[in-house]
């Protein structure tokens, strides 16, 4: 009498699949030891046995550099390490090296550093992809930028950077999809500096805007120097890199800025004595907010577009705008198109913070580590 598998509607006993083998990524990161790269080194260790059963994909960090130090990790022996002291002309060499391990690998970069950024097109050339949020390389000149993009793309290479505008919002996604379908983004208005919605929130509940700036700053809204938030350049870098996914061409120098950061205040390059001076803005800020208070609208940083001309500054909408009820750290855009032209496309959600911009960087790390597979 023979057997019959009872989970098996045909009677033929499966064969069992093998297990798949996991697939290692090598990860260069710099920026480990800041704020979001150390969050993003806690994240990878916490999903390491998520994505090993679902992904079969394990991440490696073969190698972590900060200004001074470059940890080199066994792949084979996860205790033992190297550690190198290291100054900014060791980049070169570090590439090599990294380029040298077996197996897919990619550059992660969690800095704001230009001296990182600079090394983009070195990563290109030795074979490696790249994972950044870092906002200096796309938002600078529009022919570095479009260079990026060809030798990127020429040599099949991943080039990851959603998290630059938005930290883990899908911003640059739905522009460089609009482009890709046809469409042309004609009108764009964004508040695109979770800082300063953080700061906004907070004054319009009675913060002194001192006090404010502060706090963005002591919660990981603000970068380590508020004055690169408050300068409003952080918002006007998201803007151009932004603006370039959805097809129009924009220097940086055409965003006209209005910040918030006081002309006295210029040059000052020790945080704590920036955040002491920003009291005397105090009564200024005051004023505005009792203003909008007796006009029923609200303050906020608004990046805006109108299909000629880029501006960012600080502008009164009406209290019951989606813009006037952004929580604390939230990003809102809208994107009028030629096919969105009576209702915007309007994506909103958490825009600053350390946890979510290193979930959008794992989440890029993903989509590259695919990418890698494919080739």
């Amino acid at each position: 009498m023979s057997s019959v598998n009872p989970l098996s509607s045909t009677g033929v006993v499966p064969v069992p699949r093998p297990a798949a083998a996991l697939r290692r990524v090598s990860l260069l990161l710099a920026g480990h030891t800041g704020r979001v790269g150390s969050k993003l080194v806690q994240l990878i260790a916490a999903e390491r046995a998520r994505l090993a059963a679902e992904s079969h994909l394990e991440l490696h960090v073969r190698c972590a550099v900060n200004r001074g130090l470059a940890v080199w990790h066994d792949p084979v022996s996860p205790w033992r390490e190297e550690r190198i002291p290291r100054t900014a002309g060791d980049w070169p060499a570090l590439l090599r090296r990294f380029a040298a391990a077996p197996g897919p690998k990619l550059f992660v970069d969690c800095t704001a550093s230009s001296e990182v950024a600079a090394h983009y097109l070195g990563c290109f050339e030795a074979g490696l992809g790249v994972v950044t949020a870092n906002k200096i390389a796309n938002s600078g000149s529009g022919a570095h930028y479009r260079a990026l993009q060809s030798v990127a793309a020429h040599a099949r290479l991943a080039y990851r950077y959603e998290t630059t505008a938005g930290a883990a919002l899908p911003l640059l996604a739905a522009c460089a999809d609009l482009r890709a379908s046809g469409d042309q983004v004609q009108r764009v208005e964004a508040v695109l500096s979770g800082t300063l919605s953080f700061v906004f929130q907070r004054m319009n509940q009675g913060t002194a805007f001192s006090a404010a700036v502060r706090e963005a700053r002591d919660q990981g809204y603000a970068e380590p120097h508020p004055a690169e938030d408050l300068k409003a350049q952080d918002s006007a870098r998201k803007l151009v890199i932004l603006l370039r996914e959805a097809g129009i061409a924009l220097e940086p120098e055409q965003v006209r800025v209005h910040g918030l950061s006081p002309p006295a205040l210029d040059g000052e390059t020790d945080p704590e004595r920036y955040l002491d001076g920003l009291a005397a803005c105090d009564p200024y800020w005051a004023e505005r907010l009792e203003a909008c208070q007796r006009q029923d609208t609200r303050l906020v940083c608004l990046a805006q577009y109108d299909g000629r001309a880029a501006r960012i500054g600080v502008t009164s909408v009406p209290a019951l705008d989606a813009f006037a009820r952004l929580g604390a750290g939230e990003n809102l855009v809208r994107v009028w198109t030629r096919r969105y032209h009576t209702v915007p496309l309007s994506i909103a959600g958490p825009g600053a913070g350390t946890e979510v911009t290193a979930g959008g960087l794992l989440t890029d790390i993903l989509k590259a580590a695919t990418l890698s597979q494919r080739n």
